[in-house]
């Protein structure tokens, strides 16, 4: 089953038609072996698509933020900043489409709230 839902992801981000100038990013979790999550994510013109395709509890928590982090010197550590942009939840098959976003942002997506992949 997991590996169907992995084909799935895979021939519905072919078939996203993004462009020659987008991304796609496809976010993928499981725990014990059981596919709990899966997200498409498709950036492009300043326009980012979050889709939420597969998800154990029916939904899909996201989390958009940008991180910035600064080495101190000597350490191998960096010290890091991060700042929430946005926080929402999608139904498995539903979309969601943000313009402006930084093109640094990252997002984290979680089959429940708090818990991210």
């Amino acid at each position: 089953m997991q590996l169907l839902a992995v084909l799935l992801a895979c021939v519905l981000s072919i078939a996203g038609g993004d462009g020659p100038s987008g991304q796609t990013r496809l976010t993928f979790a499981s725990e014990s072996s059981f596919q709990m999550l899966v997200s498409r994510t498709t950036l492009g013109d300043d326009l980012a698509t979050f889709h939420c395709l597969s998800s154990r509890s029916g939904t899909c928590h996201y989390r958009i933020y940008i991180e910035h982090c600064e080495a101190a010197a000597g350490q191998a550590d960096s010290a890091c900043d991060r700042r929430d942009l946005e926080h929402f939840e999608l139904a498995v098959g539903a979309r969601r489409q943000l313009q402006g976003l930084p093109a640094a942002f990252a997002e984290c997506v979680g089959s429940a709230a708090g818990r991210c992949a």
